[in-house]
């Protein structure tokens, strides 16, 4: 009778040896977390360690198998139920994100062609489900909230760039309708037409020949605001050139009479191209003004010349003229002393002659007016204390102001063809008059 207890207990501890192990198989292979599984395989390992340390205790030694295998089972069942309610929340989390999504695409419109919209699958997973399961189907759903989300976000993208280049396009239209007699009805149009059809649209892909539309558009009109605008720019230049001209009493002709035409000219252009014609042609009255004031400017410096050679220079005009014998041979811009340390005007001779020549400040340094030692190529002395005739390679400024704003420090600075002339042609002794 005992013998048979003892096969029966022993038969007992197989089968639920066999009824574990098959649970614990069933439960990795639905998805039990490694981590767990591997605990519980080392618990059911050290249950399977128990040995009776003799016959009698054979009986004992099964009991507790039998406890320990049912205590592994109820916590293999308590493990595997967690992460199976884990799933199953972690799914239904997706699901609640793939219906807002849902949602905020059919609020815009937005295709979900390609796209699984039966949920039933989801909300209703079968009674066998098991972790593996779940997290596929949430997998699916997040993919499908991936693909959906990012036309979502291309969609919403597109149309705020199209919604502000509407405001650009508006605002510029704006700008220009504050001078009524430019032609904006067309640019307008445009606009009406590009948004018209603009509640239609439900894929950021058909927003882009809207938004090239509206671009194009506003560039139309920026190009027409930045030709009206150059054109005035050149009127007041002209202007500007036209009074300097008028000053100095060079030739101007009918050239005011001209450009006062081309100036009302502008208060009825109403497109760019007719605003880029006036500016091209107040260029022109510019430039044939500035040829005016050049051809002033560097007429000889009046001045009764006997026979022989004369320099004379004039402080206020900034030039300088050679005559030959009572000719001109020569008439060239300068820049004479700044008004801290003027050229002296007079009446003076040429009585030094250097090539080359290194110029060394006599003012200390420190002082506003030292300056580093600088290398002339020519220089001719005609004024007691360091008064010369010279070119000068730092300067690249020369004729009326560059003695008021970059003057010199008393000298005469030439420019260096005209002063290679000079070289050549004025001797020792060569008179050189400084006037006003």
């Amino acid at each position: 009778m005992r013998g048979l207890r003892r096969f029966v207990l022993a038969n007992s501890v197989r089968q639920a040896e066999g009824a574990f192990s098959q649970s614990l198989s069933a439960a990795v292979g639905g998805g039990l977390q490694q981590v767990e599984a591997d605990s519980l395989t080392w618990e059911y390992s050290q249950v399977q360690a128990i040995k009776p340390s003799a016959w009698w205790q054979v009986p004992v030694a099964d009991h507790a198998k039998l406890d320990a295998i049912g205590k592994l089972q109820k916590e293999l069942d308590t493990v595997y139920q967690l992460q199976l309610t884990d799933s199953r929340d972690a799914l239904q989390r997706q699901l609640h994100r793939w219906n807002l999504i849902i949602a905020e695409a059919s609020s815009d419109g937005i295709s979900a062609e390609g796209l699984e919209l039966n949920t039933a699958r989801f909300t209703a997973p079968a009674e066998s489900a098991t972790p593996n399961s779940l997290n596929a189907l949430a997998t699916v759903l997040s993919e499908q909230s991936a693909i959906l989300d990012s036309r979502v976000a291309a969609y919403r993208t597109a149309r705020d760039q199209v919604d502000a280049a509407a405001q650009n396009a508006r605002t510029l239209l704006a700008s220009a309708g504050q001078y009524p007699q430019l032609g904006i009805a067309g640019f307008k149009d445009q606009v009406t037409a590009a948004l018209a059809g603009l509640d239609s649209v439900h894929s950021a892909e058909a927003f882009a020949p809207i938004l090239a539309r509206l671009q194009q558009t506003a560039a139309g009109v920026q190009a027409l605001l930045t030709a009206r605008t150059g054109a005035y720019n050149q009127l007041a230049d002209t202007r500007s050139t036209l009074a300097t001209a008028q000053k100095i009493g060079a030739i101007v002709g009918n050239r005011a009479s001209i450009i006062n035409t081309l100036a009302a000219q502008l208060g009825t252009a109403v497109d760019q191209g007719g605003f880029q014609s006036l500016t091209s042609q107040l260029y022109q009255q510019k430039q044939a003004l500035a040829s005016a004031i050049f051809t002033k400017q560097m007429a000889p410096v009046s001045y009764n010349a006997g026979v022989g050679k004369l320099i004379v220079i004039s402080l206020s005009r900034q030039v300088l003229t050679a005559y030959q014998d009572g000719s001109a041979v020569l008439t060239t811009f300068v820049a004479t002393g700044r008004p801290q340390l003027p050229t002296p005007p007079g009446v003076y001779h040429i009585f030094a002659r250097y090539s080359p020549y290194k110029m060394i400040s006599p003012w200390p340094y420190g002082s506003p007016y030292w300056y580093p030692d600088s290398w002339t190529n020519w220089a001719m002395e005609f004024a007691g204390g360091g008064y010369f005739i010279h070119d000068a390679p730092w300067r690249s400024w020369y004729g009326p102001g560059s003695n008021i704003y970059n003057g010199t420090h008393g000298c005469v600075n030439v420019p260096y063809s005209q002063m290679s002339f000079l070289w050549k042609w004025a001797p020792m002794g060569t008179t050189v008059v400084v006037q006003y």
